[in-house]
């Protein structure tokens, strides 16, 4: 797995590419790919609370995804509180938030991630005062239009769904959505998420995160369950 990502110790790319870490995200990667018999070609990654680890899950998926050899964009979309720029060691600005507001083009805000340029990272981009006002229909969608022109696949952190209202309405727009949990949270509550916050989203799977595993390397993300249609 060539990679030009700094050693950290959230990224798959620190422990090698036969380590028990990188094998967990390759289930997961086959799992998406085979979801309801077709391969998804978008799909968003949000934590049922804060600080679930959906952002290094979605950090790691783009990793495996770019393996295969295809294009993969991650966008961060937690214009609150983005986390990828420092997972990636790149540049916050531009962004996400700029391309939305027309300030940059989406070819000038991605950067690449890995070498070869397989990943491409569109970070949160420069805060605003009110982001949720930025997430219109139509200029999404110009986005993600041309998004699938750059890419293969399409992977978007978005923020905590329990908390953030506009992580909703992003995930109508993608082809499935997973869930990560922590290990330990209550399944009643995971319910309430689905069913509330996550209303009308295709709903393909959860990743449960720090989940202990025995004589393990590294692996702390484990794919759990995949909902059928």
């Amino acid at each position: 797995m060539s990679t030009g990502t700094k050693s950290r110790p959230e990224l798959i790319t620190t422990y090698g590419e036969t380590s028990p870490f990188a094998e967990a995200y390759r289930i997961l990667r086959t799992n998406l790919l085979s979801a309801n018999g077709k391969a998804l070609w978008s799909v968003g990654i949000t934590g049922s609370e804060p600080n679930s680890g959906s952002s290094t899950t979605a950090a790691n998926l783009s990793l495996i995804m770019a393996e295969t050899g295809r294009r993969v964009v991650l966008v961060d979309a937690d214009l609150y509180k983005p986390s990828l720029h420092r997972l990636f060691g790149i540049a916050n600005e531009p962004g996400f938030s700029s391309v939305l507001q027309g300030e940059t083009t989406l070819q000038e805000a991605l950067q690449v991630a890995t070498e070869p340029g397989l990943l491409r990272v569109l970070p949160a981009g420069p805060k605003v005062r009110n982001p949720a006002a930025l997430f219109r229909t139509e200029v999404l969608r110009d986005v993600l239009g041309a998004i699938k022109e750059e890419a293969d696949y399409l992977i978007m952190d978005m923020p905590a769904v329990g908390v953030v209202a506009y992580s909703s309405f992003l995930g109508t727009l993608m082809d499935g959505v997973l869930l990560v949990v922590r290990a330990g949270t209550p399944a009643i509550g995971i319910e309430r998420v689905v069913k509330r916050r996550l209303h009308g989203v295709n709903v393909v799977g959860l990743v449960l995160n720090q989940v202990p595993i025995a004589d393990s390397e590294a692996a702390s993300y484990r794919y759990y369950a995949q909902k059928q249609s």
